[in-house]
Order: structure tokens, then C-alpha cells, then sequence
């Protein structure tokens, strides 16, 4: 039997797809998407966590969501540091596999974030018929906040600390994938993601389509946002000032 796993990432690192392949593939139950958000299957957790700040009863509360071990995606960037301690201990005593899913250009992953909060493109088909209204000028996209895009920079930093933190206390060595390594190179792609496969101790002797699966995942997926970015007003200047801000930063994760 393969092993339940947490995919650790942030918004905008392809997230989505992997999740959704590794989840065709997995015995273990699936729920929603990043299911500690307010608004998904495990959000009272969070809001509980929020409001009250009681151990033991987030630990109670993480326990139950992963008691029958379901397969997660969580972006770690937009929850609390109490909540992904919280998950990653339950989580590690339970018999997960952690991953970590990052992407190497900060800037255009943030860009890409912040594009989908001002047009409102998160899915794939929402975004197709959005960037398709902008791009025949049927409708305008506001300036970015400057200041917000480089104080979510250093949130994410900070965030990733943490989490590499989190997972030396627990003693985990968790596989580590960056977005580029997937879906810049298919065939570096199919080879880091069947290595992915085997950590997760995946049989995929009982997935006759997975080349198919693997295929569409790899050249068939994703918004492709940085062909509306230049609709943006102020893009080259907040382009500008997030690689600035990003001098000198270096990868909190090795790549596995």
C-alpha cells in the first residue's frame, strides 16, 4: 500500500496538477484542495484555531480530519504557523510523506498570484474566458499594489523557514519538487514525477494510463497568465521592485 501524503506548497507553483494526478493514482481518500481554507471540508479547524487558540483542541481537530489518512494539498503560506505545526506532527505520526512543492522564479509566481486577485482567473476555465475579454479590451485590469506584492515576498519567505523548521523538529526529509522541474522540460518532468511516484510507494503496475495521465498533466495543463500580464498598468514596476527585493535570497529547499 502506498502512503498517504501532504503536498506543502504555496499558490501559483502548479500546485493543482500534481495534486490532482497524484490523487488518480493513490488508494487513500481525497477531499478538497487546500481543505483547511475557511470555506472547505476541514475549515472549522482553522477558524476554531483562529478564534480560541487551544492546542489541544486543534490537535483534536487535525486528528479527525486525518483520520482515515486522506491525500492533502495545503498552501502553507496562508495559514497560520499553529495550524501547519499542528498538521505536520498528526500528519508525520500517521504514516504521511510529506512533499514540498516550490517554484525557483519567486517573481513571476507572485506576479501570477496577484494577476488571478485582481481579474479573478483561478481556474483553468475561468481564466480562458477572463484573458480572453482583456485581451480583445472588453475589460481593464487595475494597477497592482506595489507595497502588497514585496510584503507577500517576504511573507513567503518567512513562511518557508518555518516550514523547513517544522520538518527537522518532527525528523522528516520530505521529497522536494520545484515547478520548472516538472513543466519546464517534459522529459525531465516524467522522470522527476515517476521519482516522485516511488517515494510515495505508488504501484504503477495498477495504473495501465498513467503515461496518458502523466502526458496531460505535463503539456496540457495550466493558465498561462504571463500573457495578460502586460495588460497590467504598473507591471514593469512592480516586476521591477519584486526582483529587487529579491536580490540575495537564496532556495530554502533542496531539490530531491
Amino acid at each position: 500500500m502506498s502512503a498517504p501524503f501532504v503536498i506543502w506548497t504555496l499558490r501559483r507553483t502548479g500546485g493543482t496538477t500534481l495534486a490532482t494526478l497524484l490523487e488518480r493514482l493513490t488508494e487513500h481518500p481525497c477531499v478538497s484542495h487546500e481543505p483547511f481554507n475557511l470555506n472547505r471540508t476541514f475549515g472549522r479547524v482553522t477558524s476554531d484555531w483562529l478564534k480560541r487558540r487551544d492546542r489541544e483542541q486543534l490537535r483534536a481537530g487535525v486528528e479527525q480530519a486525518l483520520a482515515e489518512r486522506p491525500v492533502i494539498k495545503h498552501c502553507f503560506e496562508t495559514k497560520p504557523p499553529g495550524l501547519n505545526a499542528a498538521l505536520m506532527q498528526v500528519a508525520t505520526e500517521k504514516g504521511y510523506r510529506h512533499i514540498i512543492l516550490d517554484r525557483r522564479a519567486e517573481t513571476d509566481r507572485i506576479l501570477s498570484l496577484a494577476l488571478a486577485e485582481l481579474t479573478g482567473a483561478w481556474g483553468s476555465n475561468t481564466a480562458e474566458q477572463i484573458y480572453h475579454g482583456i485581451a480583445a479590451g472588453e475589460r481593464t485590469v487595475e494597477p497592482m499594489d506595489i507595497e502588497a506584492v514585496v510584503a507577500h515576498l517576504h511573507k513567503c519567505r518567512q513562511s518557508r523557514q518555518d516550514i523547513r523548521k517544522m520538518l527537522e523538529r518532527v525528523g522528516q526529509d520530505p521529497f522536494v519538487i520545484y515547478f520548472e522541474d516538472i513543466f519546464s522540460d517534459p522529459e525531465a518532468g516524467r522522470a522527476k514525477v515517476g521519482a516522485l511516484v516511488s517515494f510515495l510507494g505508488i504501484d504503477l503496475s495498477l495504473h495501465p494510463d498513467y503515461d496518458a495521465q502523466l502526458t496531460d498533466a505535463l503539456m496540457h495543463r495550466g493558465q498561462n497568465s504571463a500573457r495578460i500580464l502586460s495588460a497590467v498598468p504598473n507591471i514593469v514596476a512592480a516586476r521591477e521592485a519584486l526582483e529587487n527585493a529579491g536580490q540575495g535570497l537564496v532556495e530554502i529547499f533542496t531539490a530531491s
